[in-house]
């Protein structure tokens, strides 16, 4: 308990002191405006804790989370030109980010081997299908037009878990007794320069979410203003389609059988 209040404090403080997202006219500030509308809390909150219930919903959680991370991180592969922005943000960031081959690890826990391959070919549920389908004509358009539609998703999903997915693996972990607490929560930072540094800061949270915002901000000044809107636009999106994904099954009951768990 007390780890993690320390590491929301912690969180806090971070969210605080990061300068790359208080630039006026930056994109990161405009993504910031989007979390601030479109983070209902008591979705998120409820259904992560409804995620806790048991191993069978765990399952469906996480493998919801490894299709729509497989089609975001397949749509930012996909992005070759140079000058494209999701490029320059996803060649710099996206050994950090990446996240498909620990969801694919942490589904391995709860998943038979032999039936795992069918697992993940059955058709996912209406609301993470309507998410990857978005996720792919934004990368289709992306491509078209050299546009930033993914950096809104690559915001939407990262950033939570830069920001609060941290915390969540030893609640899993407890809850369920899982053989091991989930990968796709934890993060191995790369030594990266932050702004205006020589030589590399140490890797930490804070130092990686402020070079992230700043490379963020970069590729926002390769953007048009329409460009721009489009990305926060795409943002906007994809903060309500994960309420859907976190609410599609009943939450509340659920929520509080994962209290109990955890404990």
């Amino acid at each position: 308990q007390l780890s993690r209040m320390s590491f929301e404090t912690e969180s806090a403080n971070i969210l605080k002191t990061t300068r790359a997202n208080k630039l006026e006219g930056s994109l990161s500030l405009a993504l910031d405006g989007t979390l601030k509308q479109g983070h209902d809390m008591t979705a998120f909150g409820l259904g992560t804790l409804a995620s806790m219930a048991s191993t069978e919903r765990y399952s469906r959680f996480t493998t919801a989370m490894y299709h729509i991370y497989s089609a975001m991180e397949q749509e930012m592969d996909q992005c070759s030109n140079d000058t494209s922005a999701t490029k320059m943000v996803w060649k710099k960031h996206g050994n950090v980010l990446r996240r498909q081959p620990s969801l694919l690890q942490d589904l391995q826990d709860v998943v038979p081997q032999e039936n795992l391959q069918q697992h993940l070919a059955s058709l996912p549920s209406n609301a993470v299908t309507n998410y990857v389908e978005d996720i792919r004509v934004a990368g289709e358009c992306d491509r078209l037009d050299d546009g930033g539609r993914l950096l809104g998703h690559l915001y939407c999903r990262y950033f939570a878990d830069l920001f609060g997915g941290q915390m969540l693996g030893g609640p899993y972990h407890w809850a369920l007794a899982l053989p091991h607490a989930p990968r796709h929560y934890r993060f191995e930072f790369d030594h990266l320069e932050q702004p205006g540094e020589k030589p590399p800061t140490p890797p930490n949270r804070s130092v990686y979410i402020e070079t992230l915002y700043h490379d963020i901000n970069e590729a926002g000044n390769r953007l048009t203003q329409k460009q721009l809107a489009q990305v926060t636009q795409e943002a906007a999106k994809a903060f309500q389609h994960n309420i859907q994904v976190y609410t599609e099954e009943a939450i509340y009951m659920d929520s509080i059988k994962g209290a109990i768990n955890v404990g």
